[in-house]
């Protein structure tokens, strides 16, 4: 499954301001660490966001996004949103601050 490189070209755009912040490739696509920890990522045409596992219920449905399913199996903390959603700025970076806010409670690595 290809990735989106516009998609990733805009991820990597939004977070170029901020410090510690690695890309990698990860299973199915782009990841970006951000001190040591998976931040985001682009697989396929989606922007995946790292979350709470408490707020997956809360998000799945919200403004486009549907759960990341590996294996046949969602993965709770894990959540999909259609590059047409993201693609637009604000929504970018709504959810990409989302991510930041739990991986931020994160201890780094």
């Amino acid at each position: 499954m290809a990735v989106d490189q516009e998609l990733t070209a805009k991820v990597r755009a939004h977070l170029s301001s901020m410090h510690n912040i690695e890309e990698k490739h990860i299973v199915g696509g782009t990841g970006f660490t951000w001190r040591g920890n998976l931040l985001c990522g682009v697989m396929a045409d989606d922007l995946l966001v790292r979350i709470a596992k408490n707020d997956h219920d809360t998000f799945i449905g919200d403004q486009g996004a549907k759960p990341m399913v590996m294996g046949g199996k969602s993965a709770k903390g894990w959540i999909l949103v259609h590059k047409s959603i993201v693609s637009r700025q604000p929504m970018m970076k709504k959810w990409i601050d989302r991510a930041i806010e739990y991986v931020g409670s994160l201890p780094a690595k």
